[in-house]
């Protein structure tokens, strides 16, 4: 059984419900520009993306004005986005803190939103390290912030687990050497899988901490080492 010391969070998707939303505006510009928006491009382009990444992924035969129209009203609509937080994700982050396992968000969002978004569900306070896209010259599916994130708590990679719902979020943990859980439907879980995801969960309703053990869907996967 894998021995964890840290337990290491993406954003959006996985702490915040926010991707119902963020698919639906990706939609209407999409349909807009009559693109057939698959779930290929929603799990390749959107998820766990820069708005840069998804203008070049899928309309990046736009003219240049249009697709600056198309991100200026994507970090409108980000700015105003009030999403709800992941069910049971404050539980699990109570009861990581009760075990004394340390935790951080690993996000592609500048630091700003990151905290706004994390006041917003309640839990602003419950993170000890943040790696934001200003922390890093590459962003996921590049190992960079995930190795940066191992590199400001002190760990080695092999000790750090990670929560991510998107296929670049689980290729930048794996890259760096960490062990990952996927968060995501019935849809999600081959591609998770395929990317390196040892499980993959709806929510953290199926996760549990009993007698320094972490189990995922009744079984226990993880020993947790308190590293305080």
């Amino acid at each position: 059984m894998k021995r964890i010391r840290a337990v290491i969070f993406d954003l959006d998707g996985v702490i915040i419900n926010s991707n119902p939303a963020i698919e639906r505006f990706w939609k209407s510009w999409t349909d807009r520009e009559s693109i057939d928006l698959t779930p290929a491009h929603i799990r390749e382009w959107i998820h766990g993306r820069k708005v840069y990444d998804t203008i070049h992924g899928i309309f990046n035969h736009l003219p240049e004005d249009r697709k600056q129209a198309i991100i200026d009203d994507a970090y409108y609509f980000d700015s105003n986005m009030q999403p709800g937080a992941i069910p049971g994700v404050t539980n699990f982050l109570t009861g990581l803190k009760a075990a004394g396992i340390p935790t951080g968000v690993v996000t592609s969002s500048h630091h700003s939103r990151m905290l706004k978004m994390l006041t917003d569900v309640g839990i602003p306070d419950q993170f000890a390290h943040f790696v934001t896209a200003h922390d890093v010259q590459y962003g996921k599916p590049h190992p960079e912030p995930y190795q940066k994130m191992s590199d400001k708590m002190q760990l080695m990679s092999g000790e750090c687990l990670v929560f991510e719902d998107a296929i670049s979020g689980i290729q930048s943990a794996t890259a760096a050497g960490m062990h990952a859980i996927g968060i995501g439907d019935q849809n999600a879980i081959e591609a998770l899988r395929l990317q390196g995801a040892c499980e993959v969960i709806a929510d953290f309703t199926s996760i549990q901490i009993t007698d320094g053990h972490l189990y995922v869907n009744g079984n226990a996967c993880f020993q947790m080492v308190n590293s305080e």
